[in-house]
């Protein structure tokens, strides 16, 4: 999961947002119907649309509507949006939940908004084939993301899916168009001023999640206060962070070759005292199921017995420091978890 935090200290002013708590009946994960638009944000299905010309938008946190009645002048709004979540408690230990969205709509220029219907018409971009029907498409990418498009073109309705579209080579058909879209739309709209107006007004000292994977925390003026005193200790332990995580990995891999066949699934958060030794290692699994899991205790005495050959104790013993131990398919990988 990718976790953002903003630390900005900027001043705004508080806008007024509309809020929609969250529908297990009609789903609320990527928006992946007009049903769940339609009830979260209230805009009605491109098919249900009384405009001749109606063409919809949707990237991560934003959809944007561009609609007409003759096909010459546009007007259109944009929708950003993002899910508000709170920590709760699990089986396994705690974990940030989506309970609502929290969105706004913006109107859009009819300049910018005809500016942006003329190219898709004079283009032709309404009759690109969604991703699938694309020959030599490649979807082997993670954490990547997809756009949609949905066309109202007078009766025709037409509805496209392309995924990792930053992703894919210029040499396939139709991928330079669809960039040049993106593009286009994105400057004449400027989308991404649009939603860091958007996020910079959210309520501090709260949770959210975007399109389900990037979580982003808002700080409060003390937590702000607090990280901008502590900025020296984090200026540190950045300058380390490469000699630990290579130290780590080196001698991790050095005392437990065979780490590959240990049958290691769970990650681990490393906790390191002040002396280089570790004090804390955990893993988000219920009580029962640490006890129980052969795996689990085998995996943990594997770990304990490595770090008690070696110390790390090049740190400034003032600081304590944290990482994430993962077991791959080759070896053992080390992340560093700290927001510098």
């Amino acid at each position: 999961m990718t976790i953002l935090l903003f630390t900005s200290i900027c001043s705004y002013s508080q806008q007024e947002f509309e809020l929609k708590n969250l529908n297990e009946e009609i789903g609320y994960n990527y928006l992946s119907n007009e049903i769940q638009t339609k009830y979260y944000f209230g805009i009605e299905p491109i098919s249900e649309s009384s405009k001749e010309y109606h063409f919809r938008y949707q990237k991560s946190g934003q959809i944007i509507d561009i609609f007409s009645n003759d096909g010459v002048d546009f007007d259109g709004q944009i929708i950003n949006f993002i899910q508000e979540t709170k920590i709760v408690k699990t089986e396994y230990g705690f974990k940030n939940e989506p309970t609502n969205y929290i969105f706004e709509k913006e109107k859009i220029s009819r300049l910018n908004a005809t500016k942006v219907g003329k190219y898709i018409l004079e283009e032709k971009i309404y009759k690109i084939p969604t991703d699938s029907l694309i020959k030599n498409w490649s979807f082997n990418f993670f954490d990547c993301g997809a756009i949609n498009f949905d066309y109202k073109i007078k009766n025709q309705i037409l509805k496209r899916t392309y995924t990792c579209l930053r992703g894919q080579k210029d040499s396939v058909q139709n991928v330079i168009q669809l960039k040049d879209l993106k593009d286009n739309i994105a400057n004449d709209l400027k989308l991404k001023l649009s939603f860091d107006n958007f996020s910079d007004s959210l309520p501090k000292g709260k949770s959210y999640l975007i399109d389900g994977w990037i979580s982003m925390y808002k700080m409060t003026e003390n937590q702000l206060e607090w990280r901008e005193k502590n900025k020296p200790m984090r200026d540190y332990l950045k300058s380390i962070k490469d000699t630990i995580d290579n130290y780590l990995e080196l001698e991790l891999n050095r005392l437990i070759p065979n780490s590959s066949k240990l049958n290691c699934f769970d990650d681990y958060r490393l906790t390191f005292n002040k002396n280089g030794r570790l004090k804390r290692m955990k893993v988000d699994m219920g009580f029962w199921e640490r006890m129980f899991a052969k795996d689990y205790q085998k995996c943990r005495r594997v770990l304990k017995k490595a770090f008690r050959e070696f110390r790390i104790d090049f740190v400034d013993p003032k600081y304590t420091f944290y990482r994430d131990l993962n077991f791959g398919r080759k070896e053992i990988y080390i992340i560093d978890p700290t927001l510098y």
